[in-house]
Order: C-alpha cells, then structure tokens, then sequence
C-alpha cells in the first residue's frame, strides 16, 4: 500500500472516513479489515462532536493565530479540554508559550460545542 497524503485527522473525520469505506466494501461484497473495524469501532465511541462542528472549531482554533501545530489541534476537537489545566496537560511535552488568557480563548471556542 502506497502512503498519498498524510495529515492529522479528529476522530469524528476517521469515522466519516471509515464509515465510507465500509459502505463501499459492502456494495462490492467486502468486509473492512480487522484494524480497520477496531479503528472505526473506537472512533464512533469516542468521538465527541459531529464532524460539522469539528471542522468550525478548527476554524476558530486557527484564526486565532497561535501557531498551534494541527496535531495539537486535532488534540484539543479530539479531547474537548473543560479548562486550562487540561489545555496545558495536551502541551505538556513542549516548552509552552501561551498564557491563561490565550488558553482560555480556546476553551472558550471548545464550550460552543460541548
């Protein structure tokens, strides 16, 4: 298998992905494969927004102009952080830059959609 694009994805967006290609194995008589089912299977239960409201609150993340990486906004639709601790705790890993009133601005976007 060929690797054509590679990018980070919210779950609801693997969900819509892999709903597709299950719908279209069932037309051609197929079934997903096992890891296939298994991803699909964790991103239905996990999801926690539609894939409507992921993509405008990826929107609103980006316009703020932060420079976040799209991993780590992938992490925040993904995780629906309720605070700026949780916020922090996604950033753990890399030297932070932002400040509580920057922080709270993405919490702020992410309670539109909880």
């Amino acid at each position: 298998m060929e690797v054509v694009n590679e990018s980070a994805v919210t779950l609801t967006d693997v969900s819509a992905i892999l709903k597709k290609k299950e719908k279209s194995y069932s037309d051609a008589g197929l079934e997903l494969r096992y890891e296939q089912q298994r991803a699909l299977d964790h991103a239905t239960k996990f999801k926690k927004v539609s894939q409507k409201d992921s993509k405008a609150m990826m929107k609103q993340i980006d316009a703020l102009e932060f420079d976040l990486n799209p991993e780590r906004v992938v992490k925040i639709i993904d995780q629906m952080p309720k605070n700026v601790d949780d916020i922090r705790a996604i950033f753990a890993k890399e030297r932070f830059k932002y400040s509580e009133e920057e922080i709270s601005k993405i919490v702020d976007i992410v309670d539109q959609y909880r």
